[in-house]
């Protein structure tokens, strides 16, 4: 992400959306992938694919707290593409997580921006 758009970036409300092209991630292979780290003075979004399988998103409001979401992909196909979405809201007090255009999880935000 370039600087201008990074500082676009709006960490009480938002969208990240990318597509993983088949054959390039291996769902289940134990192995960690760091998807994205985003960073700025105020917070951070983070997403793994971690060593447990799990798909993790984290958000992170300085000086409020982190939410986390997560979902096991271990059985996701490495041979056919996926389309990755996270939201999250403040207003609404919730992150929300998708593959492949359904919902997979969500969780709530308990801090108060």
């Amino acid at each position: 992400m370039d600087n201008e758009k990074l500082k676009q970036l709006n960490m009480q409300e938002g969208t990240i959306e990318f597509l993983i092209k088949e054959n390039k991630l291996i769902w289940n292979d134990g192995k960690t992938n760091v998807l994205f780290n985003i960073s700025k003075s105020d917070g951070s979004l983070f997403m793994v694919k971690d060593s447990d399988n799990r798909l993790k998103f984290f958000h992170v409001i300085l000086g409020k707290g982190r939410t986390d979401v997560e979902v096991d992909v271990s059985e996701l196909p490495i041979d056919k593409p996926h389309y990755i979405a996270v939201t999250w809201s403040a207003t609404k007090k919730e992150i929300c997580l998708y593959i492949d255009g359904e919902l997979k999880e969500k969780s709530e935000i308990k801090y108060s921006l």
